[in-house]
């Protein structure tokens, strides 16, 4: 809510998007300001993503000053079952798992000397503890109408353009819920 209100407070200023960048849930600020849904199709789809996110079991996430790709062998080796959930930046991912899991990722990564940080959140948003509500997601984007982007934006999913035959699709918006958030790629697109 506090990114749309501002958007249209510049917009209002008379500051028009060129393209546009959102965070995880931020996407759906940037479809809704480029047409592909309304806003009230977009409030529905971002409560019923949050509602069907908090009905998953509890997991955790944290920030990782390390590259996607060192950070991916490491968790490789010793914890296989978390994963990375964002890429933020060229030497800041994110990570999410299961509590117990997260633990053990987060002590193996300690103990080489990297810097770790937990986040406040109560569930391991964007990876496999998330796959439970796709399909109900997906049935729920089936019933909305979604039209092609008449602005530019980035996909958080590919860190490049979206392309109208994403931005139109209910698997795309079910992926976008479930894979890791290509942020730094997005900056650089």
């Amino acid at each position: 809510a506090s990114e749309y209100a501002l958007a249209r407070l510049w917009m209002h200023w008379g500051v028009q998007p060129a393209a546009m960048l959102g965070h995880s849930i931020g996407e759906y600020v940037a479809a809704h300001l480029a047409g592909v849904l309304s806003l009230e199709d977009a409030l529905a789809v971002v409560a019923e993503r949050g509602r069907l996110m908090q009905s998953m079991p509890p997991g955790g996430m944290a920030a990782v000053h390390l590259g996607a790709d060192e950070l991916r062998a490491l968790l490789g080796q010793s914890a296989p079952r978390v994963e990375i959930a964002a890429v933020n930046a060229p030497q800041l991912c994110t990570i999410a798992g299961a509590p117990a899991d997260l633990e053990a990722a987060l002590a193996a990564l300690r103990a080489r000397g990297i810097d770790v940080r937990a986040l406040h959140t109560s569930h391991a948003f964007h990876s496999a503890m998330m796959e439970p509500v796709l399909e109900p997601f997906r049935a729920l984007l089936r019933g909305i109408r979604l039209a092609a982007p008449t602005l530019p934006y980035v996909s958080n999913v590919s860190g490049t353009w979206i392309r109208a035959e994403e931005a139109t699709s209910p698997d795309y918006h079910a992926r976008h819920l479930r894979s890791a958030v290509l942020f730094a790629a997005g900056v650089r697109t």
